[in-house]
């Protein structure tokens, strides 16, 4: 299978699927881990994935329940008023205590399934399975 490359130092959002058939998108801030499926060559490049999401209609923006307190939260509410689960790599601010694991920031009200989702997102998010997991109710989660 033909890789896209680590999109080094870049902050994104790549996506993927739950046992549950939930989405949940993972930000990386320049530095967190991807599912090596969502590298998959086949796919759109994986840096086109949050703007292709915020690309979709707005389920429910109001009751996007937001589980951290952070300075500016509009880029976690818009992914998560679109239905996805919304996870950070947040160990790049940390002082101390790394994680090591993509952290639960914001639930949405209408979580949103692969199936509804556009074509080309609803094929990566398939083809991007976390087995074991469960969107919402896993608050950290490790990737690779």
């Amino acid at each position: 299978m033909n890789q896209q490359a680590y999109p080094h130092a870049k902050d994104f959002g790549w996506i993927a699927s739950d046992d549950h058939g939930n989405v949940g998108i993972f930000i990386t801030a320049g530095e967190g881990p991807i599912a090596s499926a969502a590298l998959n060559g086949e796919f759109f490049p994986v840096v086109e994935v949050e703007p292709r999401v915020l690309g979709m209609s707005v389920r429910d923006r109001e009751g996007v329940r937001m589980l951290v307190k952070v300075p500016r939260p509009d880029s976690y509410i818009d992914l998560a008023s679109r239905g996805l689960y919304v996870y950070d790599w947040t160990d790049i601010s940390r002082g101390s205590g790394h994680l090591d694991a993509y952290e639960l920031m914001a639930i949405p009200a209408a979580a949103i399934r692969c199936d509804e989702l556009p074509e080309e997102l609803a094929t990566v998010a398939r083809s991007v399975r976390l087995t074991g997991v469960r969107f919402g109710v896993d608050t950290t989660i490790s990737v690779g």
